[in-house]
């Protein structure tokens, strides 16, 4: 239902306040997600989704006092039933929040993937060049980091929910030195370069998905020592030496996300 559908509903008796869904003592159940009413009509609507109750609260404050947006903190856990039933321009998730599905990258990643017309900012506590580029990569059209400004805030905000891409002047130069640090790659394709076997084409897709040795040991059935020493090998075909690197390699040569998936073998055999 439409933001504004509901404000015609609310009574004007009420207090413009935004009731949130994490406070302690209560279920998940127990509240509904209120959006606060505006005076004038909403440039644009934000849900916010931060690590805590407080912080999310502040950001909040900061969008319906300063910026004449409504906006409302929901719990994780409540997102994807929120954004079902509301009209939503913009989502900010904290990198920070944890879910039984991941972390907040994951969670913008399924947003990104059920509403890819939706605007999502990632908040980040420690800006660095994984970070930002698994930032992106999970959907976000806006990076701001937690030491900007509130004005930089706003500005991030609005420029997304225009359809923007947008960073921060450290965030930008940590995108670009990455790009600028692509090696020219050998194609996997040429004779020149031996091709991937299936299973490092495997075990680089699980590697570029931001699983770690151990995961991807549990879930193809490998000890760590063995993943470590595929990615290695694969590096080495490859021409790259970071994970980074390897998801640039992956964005300019997709074809081999889809050659793994091609590859008919039991994932719990093991290949020398």
């Amino acid at each position: 239902m439409p933001f504004a559908s509901q404000r015609a509903r609310q009574s004007s008796s009420k207090s413009p306040q935004a009731s949130h869904l994490d406070r302690p003592g209560s279920s998940h159940e127990d509240h509904a997600v209120n959006i606060p009413e505006c005076d004038q009509s909403p440039v644009f609507r934000v849900l916010i989704v931060d690590r805590d109750s407080m912080s999310g609260d502040l950001l909040v404050d900061a969008l319906t006092r300063e910026h004449r947006c409504e906006a409302v903190h929901v719990h994780p856990m409540e997102l994807l039933r929120v954004l079902a039933t509301r009209e939503i321009d913009l989502v900010v998730i904290s990198a920070e929040v944890q879910t039984e599905s991941g972390s907040g990258y994951d969670l913008a990643h399924t947003v990104a993937r059920r509403y890819p017309r939706l605007g999502i900012v990632i908040l980040l506590h420690l800006i660095t060049r994984e970070s930002v580029i698994r930032a992106f990569r999970s959907g976000a059209r806006g990076v701001f980091s937690r030491e900007q400004s509130m004005t930089t805030f706003f500005e991030c905000v609005e420029h997304v929910c225009k359809g923007c891409i947008w960073a921060g002047r450290q965030e930008t130069d940590l995108v670009v030195d990455a790009f600028k640090s692509i090696p020219t790659f050998n194609l996997i394709s040429t004779n020149d370069s031996p091709a991937l076997t299936a299973r490092e084409l495997q075990v680089v897709h699980c590697a570029a998905q931001g699983k770690t040795n151990r995961a991807i040991a549990n879930e193809l059935s490998l000890s760590e020592h063995t993943v470590k020493n595929y990615l290695f090998r694969a590096f080495e075909k490859i021409g790259v030496s970071s994970r980074v690197e390897l998801l640039f390699y992956l964005n300019l040569q997709g074809q081999i996300v889809n050659a793994a998936r091609d590859e008919e073998f039991d994932v719990g055999q093991s290949t020398a």
